[in-house]
């Protein structure tokens, strides 16, 4: 119950593109207990003196990013790992609540530093932007419980409508799935991945195709929803840079180095139960 009123208030919200939510350095992350102000980093000099790290992410992929019951403020775990930077750094943090398929050109158009989206770190991608990596998932298909339509694998999707968040990796994979199906996937897409989740519920779509872990936290909080066969085509997540801005990159990196050296990445993790994905 308390995820579909989250995600009623994301649906009808997420998909501004440069609407902000704001939240200071010294805010408390929704790990309690998890402290950054000693890590002994330093901002980037740009950064430094803006005194805030703006940061571009889709807030409608819960368990990564989404926003907290009945407010405006980010929660998940990119919001908290963006929160450790920030109050490491000294500075403010500010969200910005862009739709995926516009938050690269957000990022390349300087209308914030970096991306923190659940975005999978792509030969594609990286031919426009750099990544830090921080995180390890994988794709997930998620149908309506008792799963009517018989779907295992992606070849079971073949001649299925299934829905798919626009600007995600899961587009390609349902393309390249197609060339090897006779009657062929009809791909339904939607700009936010809580309209993918309501698609299945409703019975609109035979499956969605998302991230494994917000596929797997969908099923466990989301009812008449649950997830078939195993994760895969698992890849990194990463903090998304502009190209010439390797300054900020480096001080990403070191970020999540002192992070993981002190405890506060797995911290992070364990309390959205992410633990699974954590960096090798």
């Amino acid at each position: 119950m308390l995820l579909a009123v989250v995600l009623v208030g994301v649906a009808c919200g997420g998909g501004d593109d440069g609407a902000d939510a704001t939240a200071s350095a010294g805010a408390t992350l929704s790990a309690a207990s998890v402290d950054c102000s000693g890590l002994g980093l330093t901002a980037p000099e740009r950064i430094k003196s803006a005194g805030k790290l703006l940061v571009a992410s889709d807030l409608s992929y819960a368990p990564i990013d989404f926003v907290k019951a009945g407010t405006n403020e980010p929660i998940g775990l990119d919001a908290d790992l963006a929160r450790c930077i920030a109050q490491a750094w000294g500075v403010e943090l500010q969200i910005q609540n862009v739709s995926f398929d516009t938050i690269i050109p957000a990022l390349t158009g300087s209308k914030a530093d970096v991306i923190m989206s659940a975005m999978t770190n792509t030969e594609e991608r990286r031919k426009t932007v750099d990544f830090v990596d921080y995180f390890v998932a994988g794709s997930g298909i998620l149908v309506r419980s008792g799963n009517p339509d018989g779907i295992e694998s992606l070849a079971s999707l073949c001649g299925k409508v299934v829905a798919i968040q626009v600007g995600t990796i899961q587009i390609e994979e349902a393309e390249t799935q197609n060339a090897s199906c006779t009657d062929k996937i009809d791909v339904q897409t939607f700009e936010q991945n809580t309209d993918t989740i309501q698609a299945v519920s409703s019975g609109r779509a035979a499956a969605a195709l998302m991230d494994f872990p917000v596929a797997a936290y969908t099923a466990a909080n989301v009812s008449g929803t649950e997830v078939v066969g195993e994760q895969y085509d698992t890849a990194p997540y990463g903090i998304a840079v502009r190209q010439d801005d390797k300054t900020v990159s480096e001080a990403l990196a070191a970020a999540i180095t002192a992070m993981r050296s002190g405890g506060q990445y797995d911290a992070i993790l364990a309390y959205w139960n992410l633990e699974a994905g954590k960096l090798p």
